[in-house]
């Protein structure tokens, strides 16, 4: 990183969290990098900064090392004002610190609990891209036409009737416009990977021209049009590295998921009137409702 730039903001962003709500009731004994009134600035808080501001050289770390204690010396600053004209004792401020410091402890929580998790293994690995070869060895650059529908769930047969009797979009567009349905219309080129798993699926199966209506979620419904596609497939070993994070997100989800199962099932929580949720749909039996 050449002639790291280093700014109070840039300071606030990274270490916030750290230094308002990691810290611990009695700090351990360290070195101390300088002091602003009454506070400290110990080596450790300063180290934890330029460590958040991502990989440096020796060189580089050395010089953003002043840098940043200069903007931690300016947080501590703004933060003695903030704390004189009682901003803390506004509401919104004190729900953000109250918010702030429940997600450093989530962070530390969900740390500990995927720190040992293994590494996906290459077999793993391997039958992953052997089964997603619409991301990987059939990859394709998508350019599409989209229509983003602000609409009744009711009304999307009577849109997908409307769109296989039109001759063309625009012609398609304009009855959009005599129903009184908002619009939004746009093209892009996308890869497979940054297309929603609900739509991709419908383009892969497209020819070019065609058009398809996916609904999303409430409310919103898309309608595309495959203008082109090209062909851009990758490797097994080019995707190895990105399965593997898919694959690790997975299990990270699927664990933190019974995590909080867990917690819900041992905790103690009491909803006010009127804001439960709606009680689950009951299952079917034997196909009976």
């Amino acid at each position: 990183m050449k002639n790291p730039r280093v700014t109070l903001a840039a300071i606030l962003a990274v270490s916030t969290l750290l230094a308002g709500c990691e810290q611990p009731a009695a700090p351990p004994p360290d070195t101390v990098a300088a002091k602003v009134g009454d506070d400290t600035i110990s080596e450790f808080e300063l180290d934890r900064a330029v460590a958040r501001l991502g990989p440096m050289s020796a060189a580089d770390a050395a010089e953003a090392r002043g840098k940043v204690l200069e903007a931690l010396i300016d947080q501590h600053l703004v933060s003695h004002a903030a704390w004189n004209a009682k901003l803390d004792k506004s509401p919104e401020v004190a729900l953000a610190m109250q918010q702030a410091q429940r997600q450093v402890l989530v962070e530390a929580y969900m740390e500990r609990l995927f720190k040992d998790l293994p590494q996906p293994s290459d077999a793993a690995i391997r039958d992953y891209y052997n089964r997603h070869p619409e991301l990987f060895a059939q990859r394709k650059l998508y350019r599409v036409h989209e229509l983003e529908l602000q609409l009744a769930a009711g009304r999307v047969a009577e849109v997908e009737a409307q769109l296989k009797q039109s001759h063309s979009l625009a012609e398609f567009t304009d009855w959009l416009g005599t129903q009184g349905i908002a619009v939004k219309s746009g093209e892009a080129v996308r890869p497979a990977e940054k297309i929603p798993a609900s739509m991709l699926a419908q383009l892969a199966r497209m020819k070019d021209g065609q058009a398809v209506v996916v609904p999303m979620d409430a409310g919103r419904v898309s309608v595309l049009q495959l203008l082109d596609s090209q062909a851009q497939p990758v490797s097994f070993e080019q995707a190895r590295d990105a399965i593997a994070q898919l694959i690790l997100g997975g299990k990270r989800k699927t664990l933190l998921e019974a995590e909080i199962h867990k917690l819900r099932g041992s905790g103690k929580i009491e909803y006010a009137s009127g804001f439960a949720p709606a009680p689950a749909e009951p299952a079917t039996q034997s196909g009976k409702p």
